[in-house]
């Protein structure tokens, strides 16, 4: 179909203008104001991740980050599902996501993600410059070359804690069917009288299936993120022990902050009214600060409990350095009481 001329415009056969690019990059002064433009936009923050297993301490650690303006820390953008899909996007031969182009543009797409993902925690604060995400998740590098601290925890105490949680609030249909009935019944147990779980009546720590499997769960996931931590370059890894905090709080955050690249001595100090300092004073067993104490695992500690963790999580723990014995003041070795 033939254009149709106005009245005063272009006569049959005559060129058409086209749009006017004065006001484009190919002007000089354009240019020079989109170029002054890029130099001053912040640069965009750096990301870095948080993890280990839950119970762990993540939300602590991550709540002791954010004691640094140039720190902002949050969680749980579980980012992990996005690379379990890029696995089953890229690992079969006859699947064109295989093909080495192909797979390094999904690994760019995916990673691009993730960052304007985390940068998004920066918006309206300026001097931060370091976002993170403080996912309760396996290790796995989701950046290559970020920075990631990796939290664990003495496994009895992880025991004792997740069961806790999910006692509180936790829905049978996200465990086994084997283990629903028995969590059902503990569960209403605890709701009506939450303080009456001890070593006399353990409850849902006094249940073999439940604690071996919760056992099971937390020493297979520590001996993968072991092995997976081995083939991190050590530069952008931090293993962060528990007890380490407990025992050293403010030496362990220089050692975070220094590891992160930033300034310690521009942080807030921990507060008990902000959750950073080391346990919560006193114990709640119906919120989710519950007692954050080392060692709470000796209260519910029958020797029942003892050998299903033994039995089912005595590698990891020994992988990790948590024995069952106990340092005595005069040097000597002894057995953990039960």
């Amino acid at each position: 179909m033939t254009p149709k001329l106005e009245p005063g415009g272009p006569k049959a056969g005559q060129d058409v203008a086209g749009p006017d690019l004065s006001g484009s990059a190919a002007d000089p002064v354009c240019s020079r104001r989109m170029a002054e433009s890029e130099t001053n936009r912040p640069a965009a923050p750096e990301p870095f991740f948080l993890c280990g297993f839950g119970k762990s301490g993540t939300n602590w650690v991550g709540n002791l980050l954010n004691l640094h303006p140039a720190i902002r820390c949050e969680g749980e953008f579980h980012f992990q599902h996005f690379f379990a899909a890029l696995d089953e996007f890229t690992k079969y031969p006859w699947q064109v996501g295989s093909r080495e182009a192909v797979r390094t543009l999904a690994r760019e797409g995916v990673e691009r993600l993730v960052r304007e993902s985390l940068a998004t925690l920066a918006h309206g604060r300026p001097g931060v410059r370091l976002v993170g995400d403080r996912s309760p998740r396996p290790l796995r590098e989701l950046v290559r070359g970020a920075k990631t601290i990796y939290v664990y925890r003495d496994g009895r105490d992880v025991v004792v804690s997740y069961t806790f949680h999910h006692l509180r609030v936790g829905e049978a249909h996200h465990f086994p069917e084997r283990l629903r009935a028995s969590f059902v019944r503990h569960q209403a147990a605890f709701r009506e009288d939450p303080g009456v779980m001890g070593r006399e009546r353990p409850g849902l720590l006094g249940d073999e299936a439940w604690v071996r499997e919760t056992a099971r769960f937390w020493a297979w996931r520590i001996l993968a993120d072991l092995k997976q931590g081995a083939t991190v370059d050590s530069a952008t890894l931090l293993n962060q022990r528990y007890e380490d905090l407990h025992a050293d709080l403010a030496g362990q955050c220089r050692r975070m902050y220094a590891f992160l690249g930033v300034d310690h001595g521009l942080a807030r100090a921990p507060s008990v009214e902000g959750r950073t300092a080391a346990g919560f004073g006193r114990e709640d067993r119906q919120s989710f600060f519950r007692r954050g104490e080392v060692g709470d695992w000796r209260r519910f500690a029958t020797p029942e409990f003892c050998r299903w963790l033994r039995e089912e999580a005595g590698e990891a723990l020994a992988r990790l350095g948590y024995g069952w014995e106990a340092q005595r003041p005069d040097g000597a070795r002894q057995e953990v009481p039960v």
